[in-house]
């Protein structure tokens, strides 16, 4: 009976060359020494998982990434290149995600925090200044689980 080989290691860093690197199943086979199929195979997900094409667009679209997309789109036209992308577009669908959440940016926090604090120092200057630092920490949380 023939030996069974654990190639999870393998897979999991195909899986990782695929979805974070990008790079096609040709290349992937042919760093890691497997065969194309072999990679076809891992790559439609092994039972109850989703695939990896569905794991790199979940990659490509995370805020992380997108940030990532626009500073290197920044740093092009600082440099006098011309722009890749539609910032616009990006603009608009982030907007529209945004208003599809339940969760609330930090600027929009730290505008109505700023508009209560105000309020607040005119009705009890004692207690605006306890809830500043207050407003101060969460403002550090938001802005935490932002990146």
């Amino acid at each position: 009976m023939a030996k069974r080989v654990n190639n999870e290691p393998l897979r999991a860093m195909a899986e990782r060359m695929f979805v974070e690197e990008g790079m096609t199943a040709k290349a992937i086979a042919s760093t890691i020494d497997v065969t194309e199929q072999t990679i076809g195979r891992w790559r439609k997900g092994i039972q109850g998982d989703i695939s990896w094409d569905e794991k790199r667009k979940q990659y490509l679209t995370a805020p992380n990434n997108i940030k990532k997309v626009l500073m290197t789109e920044l740093g092009d036209l600082a440099e006098g290149k011309d722009s890749r992308i539609d910032v616009k577009a990006i603009a608009a669908v982030t907007k529209a995600i945004e208003l599809l959440s339940d969760k609330v940016s930090a600027q929009i926090v730290m505008a109505v925090f700023k508009e209560f604090d105000s309020w607040m120092a005119v009705q009890d200057p004692e207690a605006a200044v306890s809830f500043l630092e207050w407003h101060k920490m969460f403002l550090l949380y938001k802005a935490q689980q932002e990146q």
